[in-house]
């Protein structure tokens, strides 16, 4: 059998060097992050006790009791493991196909056929056990640590180094946005933020007689194509929106069970209906689709938190916003942006707590105007560790309020 060279080296031993060249990298940061974290013993266990395990809904299946040959992944609830995949293919500038067998067009998930899948268990298994070792079993360290979008790890600086730029209160920014931190003194309790986003927004008593809404609008797709929106809600949380896709050749397919899209929200139910049928939303899948729709981001945001912190003050573009590190009531870890001059709301980052990291998932929110004495955002972006999706942009042309709404609507799709 004739092995391939590459400058000398067999490609087997260029992937055994690289695997342990990642494995050195990897302890040497897991060393410095539990130096630092040492440092400052208080504010990790405020970290860690605010990042709880993600457990199985009683009706959500592990993903060894869904799909075939899984090897390093199991015990994961079954409405991570396509979030986990994307989350991987971004870390590494990867696509599906990168790892898995594609016959025909479509995707054999379950043969182990290329190299580079055994190549990634490996890994996986490497990040488990860093996170289990270093850091009690937190997603600490995960893909995107080392790769940050590239096939393998930059072990040497580009030069000339830039001039370092002021880090955010978590050490990271944030993609799109210039970020900046500042002192941690003189910031407002968590109260005060909340209490002057609730007055920003029209008032408790404003936001109490809100019972449903509809908007209409139009939304981009993952593809960047822009169609019709609408979306119908009913506090606390029920939800119903349709849009209608263009087909190959860029036109409206309407009627056409293979470009309609529908998704549906019924308390702790949830179905999206598409080309391919209807498929029921249960765990993660539930929790992330009820982020999209605006009544349940913005209106009675207290109700959704068991805890509220303020973590920093930043800037998002050219405005100033505080930093609230919160915990829902499912254990969800999220960060919410405040504006500081105008209380509003900009933006809310919802993070999904899996064996391999934190998947992040943020949204936008813009161009706030008056409807009935409320101030409600008409633009609303949303962003997903996915290489192979563009951010959801919706843009509401009206939003009516406390409008009759059949039940209808809430029941799921045939």
């Amino acid at each position: 059998m004739t092995r391939q060279f590459r400058r000398g080296l067999p490609v087997v031993a260029m992937k055994q060097t690289t695997l342990k060249f990642i494995a050195l990298s990897l302890s040497i940061i897991a060393a410095l992050i539990t130096f630092m974290n040492r440092s400052d013993a208080r504010g990790a266990r405020q970290q860690n006790s605010s990042v709880r395990a993600t457990q199985v809904s009683p009706q959500e299946k592990i993903v060894e009791q869904v799909e075939k040959n899984i090897k390093v992944l199991t015990g994961m609830p079954q409405s991570q493991l396509y979030p986990a995949m994307r989350f991987m293919a971004a870390s590494l500038g990867f696509q599906c196909g990168s790892c898995h067998v594609i016959r025909n067009g479509w995707i054999e998930a379950s043969a182990d056929d290329k190299p580079e899948k055994q190549t990634a268990r490996q890994m996986i298994k490497m990040v488990i056990e860093m996170n289990k070792t270093y850091f009690q079993g937190n997603p600490t360290v995960s893909c995107y640590t080392c790769h940050r979008g590239q096939r393998s790890p930059q072990g040497a600086p580009v030069l000339p180094l830039p001039i370092p730029s002021p880090r955010s209160s978590n050490g990271a920014s944030t993609a799109g946005s210039t970020i900046s931190s500042t002192s941690m003194s003189g910031l407002p309790s968590a109260d005060d933020v909340l209490n002057k986003y609730l007055v920003a927004v029209g008032g408790k008593a404003a936001t109490e007689r809100i019972t449903s809404c509809v908007v209409k609008g139009s939304t981009t797709t993952a593809v960047g194509q822009v169609v019709t929106y609408e979306a119908e809600q009913s506090v606390p949380d029920k939800g119903h929106e349709t849009f209608t896709v263009q087909n190959v050749a860029g036109r409206t397919c309407a009627g056409d069970s293979r470009c309609e899209y529908e998704r549906v929200i019924n308390g702790r139910q949830g179905w999206v209906k598409n080309g391919q049928g209807v498929q029921e939303l249960v765990g993660e899948q539930l929790a992330d689709q009820k982020l999209s729709f605006p009544l349940f981001q913005i209106l009675r945001l207290k109700d959704q938190y068991s805890s509220f912190q303020v973590s920093g003050r930043e800037k998002i573009d050219d405005r100033d916003v505080y930093v609230v590190s919160a915990v829902r009531l499912d254990n969800r870890f999220e960060r919410l942006y405040f504006d500081v001059e105008n209380g509003l709301l900009r933006r809310r980052i919802s993070y999904m707590r899996t064996l391999i990291g934190m998947i992040p998932q943020q949204t936008d929110f813009d161009d706030y105007r008056d409807v009935d004495g409320l101030r409600l955002p008409f633009t609303i972006t949303m962003a997903y560790a996915d290489p192979g999706s563009l951010p959801i942009t919706r843009k509401f042309a009206e939003i009516k309020l406390n409008v009759p709404i059949p039940e209808s609507k809430f029941e799921k799709p045939r």
